[in-house]
Protein backbone atom coordinates (compact mmCIF):
# COMPACT_ATOMS: atom_id res chain seq x y z
CA UNK A 1 0.00 0.00 0.00
CA UNK A 2 3.06 2.20 0.68
CA UNK A 3 4.03 2.10 -2.61
CA UNK A 4 0.88 3.27 -4.31
CA UNK A 5 0.38 6.47 -2.26
CA UNK A 6 3.99 6.63 -2.60
CA UNK A 7 3.90 6.46 -6.61
CA UNK A 8 0.74 7.55 -7.62
CA UNK A 9 -0.41 9.85 -5.33
CA UNK A 10 -3.51 8.12 -3.79
CA UNK A 11 -5.40 8.59 -0.15
CA UNK A 12 -7.78 6.46 1.64
CA UNK A 13 -11.26 7.92 2.77
CA UNK A 14 -13.10 6.37 5.79
CA UNK A 15 -16.66 5.05 5.03
CA UNK A 16 -18.88 7.53 6.83
CA UNK A 17 -22.74 8.36 6.03
CA UNK A 18 -21.38 12.41 5.88
CA UNK A 19 -21.60 13.57 2.58
CA UNK A 20 -18.89 12.39 0.27
CA UNK A 21 -16.09 14.97 0.12
CA UNK A 22 -15.36 16.64 -3.61
CA UNK A 23 -13.38 14.63 -5.56
CA UNK A 24 -8.98 14.24 -4.65
CA UNK A 25 -7.03 15.30 -7.75
CA UNK A 26 -4.43 12.62 -8.14
CA UNK A 27 -1.44 12.35 -10.16
CA UNK A 28 -0.40 8.76 -12.34
CA UNK A 29 3.12 7.81 -13.34
CA UNK A 30 3.84 5.23 -15.49
CA UNK A 31 7.09 4.23 -16.82
CA UNK A 32 9.47 0.78 -17.49
CA UNK A 33 11.34 0.73 -14.26
CA UNK A 34 10.98 2.91 -11.10
CA UNK A 35 13.92 2.68 -8.25
CA UNK A 36 12.64 4.17 -4.72
CA UNK A 37 14.26 5.59 -1.65
CA UNK A 38 12.08 5.02 1.40
CA UNK A 39 14.28 6.84 3.44
CA UNK A 40 15.34 10.04 1.73
CA UNK A 41 12.07 9.95 -0.24
CA UNK A 42 13.67 10.03 -3.81
CA UNK A 43 11.91 8.12 -6.75
CA UNK A 44 13.91 7.50 -10.56
CA UNK A 45 11.39 6.74 -13.30
CA UNK A 46 12.72 5.37 -16.21
CA UNK A 47 11.97 4.68 -20.07
CA UNK A 48 8.48 5.91 -21.64
CA UNK A 49 7.93 8.10 -18.32
CA UNK A 50 4.48 9.13 -18.70
CA UNK A 51 3.05 11.77 -15.56
CA UNK A 52 -1.12 12.29 -16.17
CA UNK A 53 -1.91 14.79 -13.61
CA UNK A 54 -5.33 17.26 -13.57
CA UNK A 55 -3.08 20.54 -14.47
CA UNK A 56 -0.41 18.93 -16.87
CA UNK A 57 0.45 15.96 -19.03
CA UNK A 58 4.54 15.01 -19.18
CA UNK A 59 6.70 12.59 -21.13
CA UNK A 60 9.99 11.98 -20.91
CA UNK A 61 12.93 8.91 -20.79
CA UNK A 62 13.48 9.84 -16.78
CA UNK A 63 12.07 11.84 -14.50
CA UNK A 64 13.67 12.17 -10.96
CA UNK A 65 11.40 13.49 -7.69
CA UNK A 66 11.98 13.83 -4.10
CA UNK A 67 8.70 12.26 -2.83
CA UNK A 68 6.64 14.86 -0.30
CA UNK A 69 6.23 13.79 3.20
CA UNK A 70 2.38 12.08 3.58
CA UNK A 71 -0.32 15.43 2.34
CA UNK A 72 2.90 17.60 1.04
CA UNK A 73 3.89 19.33 -1.83
CA UNK A 74 6.14 17.43 -4.49
CA UNK A 75 9.19 20.33 -3.94
CA UNK A 76 11.76 19.19 -7.11
CA UNK A 77 11.52 17.33 -10.34
CA UNK A 78 14.03 16.81 -13.27
CA UNK A 79 12.71 15.37 -16.26
CA UNK A 80 15.47 14.55 -18.92
CA UNK A 81 15.70 13.70 -22.44
CA UNK A 82 12.59 14.30 -24.92
CA UNK A 83 10.56 15.97 -22.58
CA UNK A 84 6.98 17.04 -23.47
CA UNK A 85 4.86 19.10 -21.59
CA UNK A 86 1.09 19.79 -22.25
CA UNK A 87 -0.92 22.00 -20.04
CA UNK A 88 -4.30 23.90 -20.18
CA UNK A 89 -4.90 26.89 -18.19
CA UNK A 90 -7.87 28.60 -16.26
CA UNK A 91 -9.41 29.81 -19.70
CA UNK A 92 -8.45 27.18 -21.29
CA UNK A 93 -5.34 28.07 -23.73
CA UNK A 94 -3.31 24.99 -24.36
CA UNK A 95 0.50 25.84 -23.83
CA UNK A 96 2.63 23.01 -25.68
CA UNK A 97 6.48 22.44 -24.55
CA UNK A 98 9.74 20.57 -25.61
CA UNK A 99 13.02 20.07 -24.37
CA UNK A 100 16.27 18.20 -23.45
CA UNK A 101 15.65 19.15 -19.66
CA UNK A 102 13.38 20.39 -17.36
CA UNK A 103 13.43 21.41 -13.35
CA UNK A 104 10.90 22.09 -11.37
CA UNK A 105 11.60 23.43 -7.72
CA UNK A 106 8.36 24.78 -5.23
CA UNK A 107 9.50 26.78 -2.35
CA UNK A 108 7.75 28.97 -0.05
CA UNK A 109 9.64 31.84 1.90
CA UNK A 110 8.63 34.42 3.75
CA UNK A 111 4.70 33.55 2.49
CA UNK A 112 5.96 33.94 -0.68
CA UNK A 113 5.65 30.80 -3.12
CA UNK A 114 8.09 30.44 -6.16
CA UNK A 115 7.74 27.67 -8.64
CA UNK A 116 9.32 27.73 -11.42
CA UNK A 117 9.78 25.36 -14.05
CA UNK A 118 12.94 25.56 -15.99
CA UNK A 119 13.56 24.29 -20.08
CA UNK A 120 16.98 24.00 -20.96
CA UNK A 121 18.25 22.20 -24.15
CA UNK A 122 16.50 22.90 -27.34
CA UNK A 123 13.62 24.69 -25.07
CA UNK A 124 10.64 25.42 -27.31
CA UNK A 125 7.12 26.84 -25.49
CA UNK A 126 3.84 27.35 -28.42
CA UNK A 127 0.60 28.10 -27.96
CA UNK A 128 -2.28 29.56 -29.95
CA UNK A 129 -0.13 32.86 -30.33
CA UNK A 130 3.19 32.20 -30.30
CA UNK A 131 5.97 30.15 -30.86
CA UNK A 132 8.99 30.54 -28.29
CA UNK A 133 12.52 29.36 -28.21
CA UNK A 134 15.37 30.42 -26.22
CA UNK A 135 18.28 29.05 -23.56
CA UNK A 136 16.71 28.70 -20.81
CA UNK A 137 13.12 29.52 -20.91
CA UNK A 138 11.68 29.94 -17.39
CA UNK A 139 8.19 30.05 -16.44
CA UNK A 140 7.13 30.64 -12.83
CA UNK A 141 3.64 28.53 -12.18
CA UNK A 142 3.48 30.79 -8.98
CA UNK A 143 3.08 34.07 -10.67
CA UNK A 144 2.44 33.67 -14.13
CA UNK A 145 5.67 35.12 -15.67
CA UNK A 146 7.92 33.46 -18.69
CA UNK A 147 11.73 35.13 -18.77
CA UNK A 148 13.74 33.75 -21.94
CA UNK A 149 17.48 33.77 -22.48
CA UNK A 150 18.45 34.44 -26.59
CA UNK A 151 14.80 34.12 -27.23
CA UNK A 152 13.62 34.36 -30.57
CA UNK A 153 10.03 34.88 -30.46
CA UNK A 154 7.57 34.05 -33.76
CA UNK A 155 3.99 35.47 -33.61
CA UNK A 156 1.48 32.74 -35.45
CA UNK A 157 -1.02 36.15 -36.34
CA UNK A 158 -0.26 39.11 -38.32
CA UNK A 159 0.68 41.93 -36.10
CA UNK A 160 -0.51 44.54 -38.53
CA UNK A 161 -4.21 42.56 -38.23
CA UNK A 162 -3.79 41.56 -34.93
CA UNK A 163 -3.57 45.69 -34.60
CA UNK A 164 -6.63 46.45 -37.48
CA UNK A 165 -9.26 44.10 -35.13
CA UNK A 166 -8.48 46.71 -31.95
CA UNK A 167 -10.46 49.30 -31.30
CA UNK A 168 -7.22 52.00 -31.65
CA UNK A 169 -8.16 54.37 -34.69
CA UNK A 170 -5.69 54.20 -36.97
CA UNK A 171 -4.65 58.03 -36.61
CA UNK A 172 -3.76 57.03 -32.89
CA UNK A 173 -1.57 54.28 -34.14
CA UNK A 174 2.25 54.79 -33.25
CA UNK A 175 4.21 55.81 -36.19
CA UNK A 176 7.93 54.31 -36.32
CA UNK A 177 10.47 57.13 -36.69
CA UNK A 178 13.99 56.87 -38.39
CA UNK A 179 16.55 58.54 -39.80
CA UNK A 180 15.93 58.43 -43.32
CA UNK A 181 14.61 60.68 -45.49
CA UNK A 182 11.06 59.71 -46.90
CA UNK A 183 11.12 57.44 -49.72
CA UNK A 184 9.95 58.90 -53.40
CA UNK A 185 8.23 56.78 -55.68
CA UNK A 186 9.07 57.72 -58.65
CA UNK A 187 6.43 58.30 -62.13
CA UNK A 188 3.95 59.42 -59.35
CA UNK A 189 2.26 62.62 -58.82
CA UNK A 190 1.95 63.56 -55.08
CA UNK A 191 0.39 66.84 -56.11
CA UNK A 192 -2.60 64.02 -56.86
CA UNK A 193 -2.35 62.42 -53.33
CA UNK A 194 -4.91 63.04 -51.05
CA UNK A 195 -7.23 64.93 -53.73
CA UNK A 196 -10.44 64.02 -54.48
CA UNK A 197 -11.50 62.30 -57.85
CA UNK A 198 -12.70 64.58 -60.63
Amino acid sequence: MAWLILAGGGCLQAQTNALPAPARTQTRIDSESAVFDLTSRHAIYRGNVRVDDPKIKLSCEELTADLPQSGGHVDHLVALTNVVMDSVDDKGQTTHATSDKAIYDYKVVNGVTNEPITLTGNAKVENAQVILTGEPIIYNRATGSLTATNQHMIFKQNLASALASTNLPVENLPVEKTNFPPVATPGVDKSSINQPPP
